[in-house]
């Protein structure tokens, strides 16, 4: 940091399978393309949740396919984390030319007041002519009604709709009543700290939402893509409400799980509930639910 005083740094705290981070990304790329020529420096620091996204080759795959022109630092230790105190994904920390803080933002939202901002400190160091900032009427995450929170598919953060998960060893898990916003494993299941291995089962999860997402990643010995069947309520995706990563072979609706990243299953305008059933092949992982609002 000491050889950046004279300039505005801009510190992006984020990790590439994180749905918070990645609506993020286009601001940051964007605020950089703007005022990286009048004194604007942004770093992002890419702190991993889950401990494939450790792996260089990983981040860096994810660095090419969002386009991110800027630096950014494997934090994979955490030090970088501990040295600013964070406690979350993503969070923005401007500090100006004398190396003081003067902007601190946590999660989305609020790109309108960030801008501000570093116009401000920008400003300090004799910008001029900047461009004139566009009215915000982004909602932090965009929700605008109540939305199922996140679900973690690993022993240490679960919570599933089974009366017991067991750690460690693959289990043959019945089907258990549905109830409220818990995921729960059907068929042949090896659940680890942050993950469940399917050996041949299902996943289910009822959501009430307008986005729906999942973390998944192969097994190192799971050497060929795996495709996994998704329906909701029983039925095939309907098109028009299907992530991006949803795609139909006859009347199927399925993602083909190929690398460990964030797969998007479901992405409407429309608020709306269901039960997701997840047809998972042997050697696929499955990580976490995460969920967005959408307006009526």
């Amino acid at each position: 940091m000491s050889a950046l005083r004279g300039k505005v740094t801009l510190i992006d705290f984020w990790t590439y399978s994180c749905v918070n981070c990645l609506r993020t990304l286009p601001h940051l790329k964007e605020w950089h393309k703007r005022y990286a020529a009048q004194g604007l420096v942004v770093i992002g620091v890419h702190t991993p949740e889950f401990a494939f996204e450790k792996d260089a080759a990983n981040v860096k795959a994810a660095i090419k396919e969002h386009k991110l022109m800027y630096p950014v630092v494997l934090d994979s230790s955490y030090a970088i984390w501990n040295l600013y105190a964070n406690h979350w994904w993503p969070r923005k920390i401007l500090i100006d030319h004398k190396g003081m803080i003067v902007y601190d933002h946590v999660g989305e939202g609020e790109y309108a007041q960030t801008e501000r901002a570093i116009q401000a400190a920008l400003r300090r160091i004799g910008a001029k002519r900047l461009p004139k900032i566009e009215r915000d009427d982004h909602v932090g995450g965009g929700v605008c009604h109540p939305t199922t929170p996140e679900a973690y598919l690993g022993a240490l953060r679960g919570r599933f709709a089974n009366a017991m998960i067991e750690r460690g060893h693959i289990v043959n898990y019945r089907r258990p009543t549905m109830a409220g916003d818990r995921p729960a494993l059907q068929g042949a299941w090896k659940v680890e700290g942050e993950y469940a291995q399917s050996h041949g089962g299902k996943l289910l999860m009822p959501y009430m939402a307008g986005e729906v997402n999942l973390v998944m990643a192969l097994s190192p010995d799971a050497r060929v893509k795996k495709t996994v069947e998704v329906r909701r309520d029983g039925k095939a995706m309907v098109r028009a409400e299907a992530g991006d990563d949803i795609s139909f072979a006859k009347k199927a609706s399925v993602v083909t799980v190929d690398h460990p990243r964030m797969y998007r299953l479901v992405f409407s305008k429309q608020h709306h509930g269901g039960l997701l059933e997840l047809e998972v092949p042997s050697g696929v992982r499955v990580f976490a639910f995460t969920f967005g609002g959408a307006c009526a």
